[in-house]
C-alpha cells in the first residue's frame, strides 16, 4: 500500500487525514490508500474532491474522526472509506456528505446529535454495508445507491429519506425508533426495500408519497406510533410477503390517489383499521390476511376502490366496511369471526361479493342499506350470531343516487345461489347533479358563487349558439385556484371538469393531476417532451398542475428547466385552446409570482378563484362528517372543544385546513380505541360509536380560558400542594402559588355561577439568584395546573439561549417556535432568559428575534403554554424592555430570596437524610460554621452549593471509613450511616 499513514504516535506519518489528503503524491496517481492508525482524531471539517480509499488499519471502531462542524467528511470524488467511525457533535452537523461522484462505505459507523448522519445528494451515488448510524438517519435526494445490512438507531426524524428522484435499494436493514419515519419515499423516487425490519417509528414505518413507486419485498414492519405502511400523494407501491403489526393508528392507510397493490401480506394488531383505502385511491390485496383490528379490518370510502381477492379478514369488530362512495370487491375471500358484523355497506357504495365465505361473525353476516349497490354471486354466509343477511338493494339497482324503498328481496339461501344480475352502466351525472354535489361540500361559499356564475355563462353561450346568435366574447376557461393547503382546491377542480363535460365544453371531463415532477426534465430539451406528453393525454379534460408556482422557482446555482415547463404550456394552451381546461394552484402569493413568469400566462389563465381557510365551525363540521363517514359520532360537549380548538389554533400559510380536520379526527380514533380497549369486558354498540371529550385529551387544546371545569384529582392537587408547603424555605413564593391557585378556584366559581371572568394569564417571572429553587418550583407549578385542569399535561419543557438561538437568518424563528409548540399543554421554563437580549460579538445576534417570536407565540396560544422566565433580578428588568409587549404578557413577578444559614443547613440535613445518612447536631453546627464563613460563596450558589458540600462530605465519610477497614477495624452500621463534623471540616 502507498505510504499515505495517519497516526498519532509515528513522527513519520501525517498527523491527520487532511494532511494525507493535501499531500503531494506520485506522478500520475489515480487512486490514494489512506491508512488511519487507531485513535480519535479531533479536527474541522474536511472535504475531498479525489479518488481514495480511506482505511481503519485496526479494524472498525479503532478509527474515530470526530468534529463540530457543519460536517466532518463532505466527498466529492470517488471514495471508500472502510471500518471509521464518524462523530458530529454539532446539532445541525452532518458526519457525512456525499456531493458529487461515488461513495462506499463498509463497516463503518455514524453518530450524530442532528436529523442526518449521512447526506447524498447532487447525482452522487452512495453504496452503504455493514454500517452502523445512530441518532440520524440517511438522505438521499437527486441521486442513487445501496443501503445493505446496515442497522440505524434512534434518528431524530427519518430512519432511510428518498427523494427528489431517487433510485436506492435498501436490503437486509434494520430500522429502529426512528422519531418521524422509518423510511420515507417522495418525489418521484423508485426504491426497491426488501428482507428489511423497521420497527418502533414514531409516525410510520414507511410512507411513500409525492408520485413515488415503492417496492417492498419480504420486510417486517412493527410497532408504529400511527399508521404503519403509508401510501399517498399520487403515490404507488407494490408490496409483497410482508408482515405489518402493530399499529399505533391503521396498518395499511392508502389514501389521497395513490395506487397499492399487495401479495401475500400479513396485517395485524392495528389500534384503529387494519386497512384504510379512501380519497380516490385504489387498492388491489391478492392472499393476503387481515387480522385483530379495533376497528375494521378493510375500511374503503371516500371514492376509494379496493379488490380484496382470496386472503382472510378476521377477528376486528367489523371484517369490512364500505361508506361514502367507496368501491369494494371481495373474491374468494374468507370474512370470518368477527367481534361484530362480516361486511358492512353503507349507502351510495357499490360492493361485490363473489365466491366469499362470511362465517362465524358475532353479529350480522352482511348489512347493506337503502341506496348502495351489492351484487353477490356465490356467497355462502352462514354460522354468524345473527341473521346472516340483512338489509335491502342486494343485486339491485347499479345507479347509487337512487334509494331503494321496496321491501327487502327474499333471502339468498345459504347454498350460495346467486343473486340476480340486473345492474347495468351508471349513467353520467347531469349539470344540475354536480352543482348539487358542489354545493354539499362545507364552506367555501367563494368558490361556489364563482363556479355558479361561470356554470351560468356556459349555459347562455350554448342556448345563444343552438338559436343562432353570436356566441359573444370567449368565456376564459383556465383558472387558479389560490389558497392554503387542505382548502379543497383539487376536490373542485375535479368536479369542474365533470360539469364541463356536462356541459359539453371538453368531451370527456377526464382529470390529470401532476406537479413539477412530471413536467420539469434534468437535460435540456427533456423537459418540453415531459409537458407535451402530459398535456397530451390530458387533451379531452382538466389538467391540473398543483404546486404551481414551483416552477417559476429557480433551484440551485445550476440550470433550472421550470421556466422551459411554462413557455411549453403557453403555447401548448394557444394550439389546443378549445380542447382542454387548465387549472394551476397554490398559495395566493405564490401564484401571483408565477403568473408574471411569461407574459401569455395572465391572458391564458385570466380568471382566480381564491379558496379561503375553513371557519372554526366549517373545520368542526369536516371532522363530524369525517366521523360519521366512519359510524361514529361526537358528543355535544365533545364538539363544544372541538370547535373552540379550531377557534384558538394558529392559522399560518401552512395550516392544513381540511387535512387537519382528517388528523385530528384520526388521533381523536385512535385515542378512543385506546380508551376502550384498556375497560374491562367488551364494550357496547354505543360506546363503539361515541367520541367522548377525553378522546380529545392530548389531541387539541381548548385552552386555558375555557378549560375551568371540575380539579381532574382533588388528591394529586393536596399532594401536589404537601410538596409546596413542604420545600424549605421560599415563604413568598408558596404565598404568590397559593394565590395564583386561589385566583384559578375564584374564576370557576364565578363562572359556574354565570358571571363575567376575565381570562387568566399564569405566565410567571421567577426572579432571583441560582438554587433557590426556581426550576423545582416551576415543574411543580405546571404539575398543580394540570391537576386543577387548567393545563392538558402539566409536562415541564426547559430551554436556554441556545435551544432558542439559531446560526442565520430565520433559523431562530423555527426553532423558538418548535420548542414553544414542544411544551403546549404544559409549561415552557426558559432560564437565564435576559441572556437573549444581550448582544454576543460584533456580528449579529438573534436573541432579539427569540423575543420577539416569543412574545408573538404567547398572544396567538395564551391559553395553552404556560411560560415562566428565570434570571437575576437586575437582568430581568433588561429583558423586559426588549420588546414593548413582554411586560403585559406576564402576570406577576415571584421574587427567589437567597436562602439563610439555618434554611441551608436544613436542606443539607434532607439530602442527607434522603441518602440514607444521619446528620448530629455537632454536624449540623459545623455545616452552619461553614456557611456563615463563605457568605459570598453560598450567596450566589445557595442551594447548588449546599448539594456540592454533601457531596464533598460523602466523600470525606467514605475515605474516613475506608481508612477505618484498612486499619483492621469493621465499620459499624451507625459509622456507616453518620456525618461527622471532620467530614464537612474537610472539604475546606
Amino acid at each position: 500500500m502507498p505510504g499515505f499513514v495517519v497516526s498519532q504516535t509515528n513522527p513519520r506519518a501525517f498527523p491527520t487525514i487532511a494532511d494525507a489528503a493535501k499531500a503531494s503524491g506520485p506522478s500520475g496517481e489515480q487512486l490514494r490508500h489512506i491508512a488511519v492508525e487507531p485513535g480519535v482524531y479531533r479536527s474541522d471539517t474536511l472535504r475531498y474532491w479525489g479518488n481514495a480509499v480511506i482505511t481503519a488499519v485496526g479494524g472498525p471502531g479503532t478509527v474515530t474522526l470526530d468534529c463540530a462542524g457543519s460536517y466532518t467528511l463532505r466527498v466529492e470524488g470517488h471514495v471508500t472509506l472502510r471500518g471509521l467511525t464518524l462523530r458530529n457533535g454539532n446539532a445541525e452537523g452532518v458526519p457525512l456528505e456525499a456531493a458529487g461522484g461515488t461513495l462506499i462505505v463498509e463497516q463503518c459507523e455514524f453518530v450524530t446529535k442532528s436529523s442526518r448522519a449521512i447526506s447524498v445528494w447532487n447525482r452522487a451515488e452512495l453504496f452503504v454495508r455493514d454500517s452502523r448510524v445512530h441518532g440520524g438517519g440517511i438522505v438521499y435526494s437527486d441521486s442513487a445507491g445501496l443501503v445493505e445490512h446496515t442497522e440505524v438507531f434512534n434518528p431524530d426524524l427519518c430512519g432511510i429519506a428518498i427523494r427528489n428522484g431517487s433510485r436506492v435499494t435498501v436490503r437486509d436493514c434494520r430500522v429502529q425508533r426512528a422519531g418521524e419515519h422509518g423510511i420515507w419515499v417522495a418525489e418521484g423516487s423508485t426504491p426497491l426495500i426488501e428482507h428489511c425490519e423497521i420497527e418502533g417509528s414514531k409516525a410510520a414505518s414507511i410512507l411513500a408519497q409525492g408520485r413515488a413507486k415503492a417496492t417492498v419485498r419480504d420486510s417486517r414492519l412493527r410497532t408504529s406510533g400511527q399508521s404503519n405502511f403509508v401510501v399517498r400523494d399520487n403515490a404507488s407501491a407494490t408490496v409483497e410477503d410482508c408482515v405489518v403489526t402493530g399499529s399505533g393508528a391503521d396498518g395499511v392507510w392508502v389514501t389521497a390517489n395513490a395506487t397499492l397493490t399487495a401479495r401475500s401480506v400479513r396485517i395485524e394488531d392495528g389500534r384503529r383499521n387494519g386497512v384504510v383505502v379512501d380519497e380516490l385511491s385504489t387498492a388491489a390485496f391478492e392472499d393476503c390476511d387481515i387480522t385483530q383490528a379495533a376497528v375494521c379490518g378493510l375500511a374503503v370510502s371516500g371514492s376509494g376502490t379496493a379488490r380484496f381477492t382470496g386472503g382472510t379478514i378476521t377477528k376486528s369488530q367489523i371484517g369490512a366496511s364500505a361508506a361514502n362512495e367507496g368501491v369494494l370487491t371481495l373474491d374468494g375471500a374468507k370474512v370470518s369471526h368477527n367481534k361484530n358484523i362480516g361486511v358492512a355497506v353503507d349507502p351510495g357504495t357499490r360492493v361485490v361479493l363473489r365466491d366469499c365465505t362470511i362465517t362465524g361473525n358475532a353479529g350480522q353476516g352482511i348489512v347493506t342499506t337503502a341506496g348502495s349497490q351489492v351484487r353477490m354471486e356465490r356467497v355462502s354466509s352462514e354460522a354468524n350470531g345473527a341473521e346472516d343477511i340483512i338489509g335491502v338493494d342486494i343485486g339491485g339497482t347499479a345507479d347509487s343516487n337512487v334509494a331503494t324503498t321496496a321491501a327487502p328481496p327474499e333471502p339468498v339461501a345459504k347454498s350460495g345461489a346467486a343473486a340476480p344480475e340486473t345492474s347495468s352502466a351508471a349513467p353520467e351525472p347531469g349539470v344540475d347533479e354536480l352543482l348539487a354535489e358542489l354545493s354539499a361540500m362545507v364552506g367555501l361559499a367563494g368558490v361556489k358563487r364563482e363556479i355558479g356564475k361561470l356554470v351560468g355563462l356556459l349555459r347562455i353561450a350554448e342556448q345563444r349558439r343552438q338559436a343562432g346568435l353570436p356566441h359573444g366574447p370567449a368565456i376564459g376557461r383556465h383558472m387558479v385556484f389560490a389558497g392554503a393547503p387542505g382548502t379543497g382546491k383539487t376536490t373542485v377542480a375535479r368536479l369542474y371538469g365533470k360539469l364541463l363535460a356536462a356541459l359539453g365544453v371538453v368531451p370527456t371531463g377526464q382529470f390529470t393531476e401532476v406537479s413539477r415532477t412530471e413536467l420539469v426534465g434534468q437535460v435540456l430539451g427533456e423537459t418540453t417532451q415531459k409537458t407535451a406528453a402530459v398535456f397530451t393525454k390530458a387533451l379531452g379534460g382538466v389538467l391540473f398542475i398543483d404546486e404551481a408556482y414551483t416552477l417559476s422557482r429557480r433551484f440551485g446555482t445550476g440550470t433550472d428547466f421550470g421556466q422551459e415547463a411554462i413557455d411549453t404550456l403557453v403555447k401548448l394552451m394557444e394550439d389546443h385552446r378549445d380542447e382542454i381546461v387548465v387549472i394551476v394552484a397554490g398559495y395566493s402569493a405564490e401564484m401571483r409570482t408565477f403568473l408574471t413568469a411569461n407574459p401569455g400566462l395572465k391572458s391564458r389563465i385570466s380568471r382566480t378563484i381564491e379558496f379561503e381557510n375553513y371557519s372554526p365551525a366549517e373545520l368542526t363540521s369536516i371532522t363530524e362528517t369525517l366521523a360519521g363517514q366512519y359510524g361514529f359520532r361526537f358528543t355535544e360537549q365533545a364538539q363544544a372543544s372541538l370547535l373552540t380548538h379550531f377557534q384558538r389554533v394558529r392559522r399560518d400559510e401552512t395550516f392544513g385546513n381540511g387535512r387537519e380536520a382528517r388528523r385530528i379526527f384520526e388521533a381523536v380514533v385512535e385515542q378512543h380505541a385506546l380508551r376502550l380497549s384498556g375497560q374491562d369486558g367488551p364494550a357496547t354498540a354505543e360506546e363503539l360509536t361515541l367520541l367522548l371529550p377525553e378522546d380529545l385529551d392530548g389531541v387539541v387544546d381548548t385552552g386555558l380560558s375555557t378549560r375551568m371545569g371540575e380539579v381532574r384529582d382533588a388528591g394529586q392537587l393536596q399532594a401536589l400542594l404537601d410538596r409546596l408547603n413542604g420545600m424549605i424555605g421560599l415563604e413568598a413564593v408558596k404565598s404568590q402559588v397559593r394565590d395564583t391557585i386561589d385566583l384559578i378556584a375564584a374564576t370557576r366559581r364565578r363562572r359556574q355561577e354565570g358571571l363575567d371572568a376575565a381570562p387568566i394569564s399564569s405566565h410567571l417571572i421567577f426572579a432571583g439568584p441560582p438554587g433557590t429553587g426556581k426550576t423545582t418550583v416551576a415543574r411543580l407549578y405546571g404539575e398543580l395546573l394540570a391537576a386543577l385542569g387548567v393545563l392538558a399535561r402539566g409536562h415541564f419543557i426547559e430551554a436556554s439561549r441556545a435551544d432558542l438561538v439559531g446560526q442565520y437568518l430565520g433559523q431562530t424563528t423555527q426553532k423558538t417556535t418548535a420548542r414553544f409548540d414542544e411544551a403546549r399543554g404544559g409549561v415552557l421554563f426558559i432560564d437565564e432568559v435576559y441572556t437573549l437580549s444581550r448582544q454576543f460579538g460584533a456580528n449579529a445576534d438573534f436573541g432579539q428575534e427569540a423575543i420577539d417570536t416569543l412574545v408573538k407565540l404567547m398572544e396567538d396560544h395564551r391559553d395553552e403554554v404556560v411560560v415562566i422566565v428565570a434570571g437575576y433580578t437586575d437582568e430581568m428588568n433588561g429583558f423586559l424592555a426588549a420588546n414593548p409587549g413582554l411586560a403585559s404578557r406576564f402576570s406577576r413577578t415571584i421574587a427567589f430570596a437567597p436562602y439563610g444559614p439555618d434554611e441551608l443547613v436544613e436542606i443539607f440535613v434532607g439530602i442527607a437524610e434522603s441518602s440514607g445518612f444521619d446528620v448530629p447536631d455537632g454536624t449540623r453546627a459545623a455545616i452552619r460554621d461553614h456557611v456563615t464563613g463563605r457568605t459570598e460563596k453560598f450567596d450566589q450558589g445557595n442551594g447548588r452549593e449546599i448539594r456540592k458540600l454533601f457531596e464533598a462530605a460523602q466523600t470525606a465519610h467514605a475515605r474516613r471509613i475506608a481508612q477505618l477497614e484498612r486499619g483492621g477495624s469493621q465499620a459499624t452500621r451507625d459509622q456507616l450511616r453518620t456525618l461527622l463534623p471532620t467530614d464537612v471540616e474537610e472539604t475546606r
